[in-house]
């Protein structure tokens, strides 16, 4: 996850220019407030994916006390920050708590509504994965992933199930480092 920057955080703070001190020291804030709000939500919830919600709703309340009350300093508003983030996790965390999760999966009936183009969608993947496989390797392949044992394959291929097995495993390594590398361009 890219740390944001306290512009990335204040992108909703809108004052007058009476009370453009708001936006300055709640930057100066952010900037305090991120680590210890990022360790916050990764301590108490276990993982630290909704952070940024969480300090920008922290930002919202905060705003709206600021407006409100004296010009504080940067230390005041980082205080208040700091209280409004920790405040957050535990309404977060108390909601999560509360869900109830009732049955299970297998009580679940099952789906009727199958897309018949799955199965042609799969069987186009499956040949452009093996496009450049030779014949017998793809033969190889498609056997071995519909459950014949490698004797069998060796059998129906005229050849010794090693050879069989370091065709298979030499195919698979290239189909993977063909993948990585689409992966990696995209």
């Amino acid at each position: 996850m890219r740390l944001p920057t306290p512009a990335d955080l204040c992108w909703n703070v809108k004052c007058s220019p009476d009370q453009e001190w708001i936006e300055r020291t709640l930057r100066i804030a952010v900037e305090n407030v991120w680590p210890q709000a990022l360790e916050a939500a990764h301590s108490r919830n276990g993982h630290g994916s909704h952070v940024v919600e969480i300090v920008e709703s922290a930002i919202e309340h905060a705003v709206c006390r600021l407006k409100t009350g004296d010009p504080l300093g940067p230390e005041q508003v980082t205080q208040l920050l700091q209280r409004l983030v920790l405040q957050e996790v535990r309404r977060r965390r108390r909601a999560n708590g509360r869900m109830v999760f009732v049955g299970s999966s297998e009580e679940l009936p099952p789906t009727t509504v199958r897309n018949p183009q799955i199965q042609i969608d799969c069987a186009l993947d499956l040949e452009i994965i093996l496009q450049g496989e030779p014949p017998d390797v793809r033969l190889a392949l498609l056997l071995r992933y519909s459950r014949f044992r490698w004797s069998e394959i060796a059998a129906a291929l005229g050849t010794t199930e090693a050879a069989v097995r370091l065709r298979c495993k030499r195919a698979i390594e290239r189909i993977r480092e063909q993948q990585e590398g689409e992966q990696h361009e995209s």
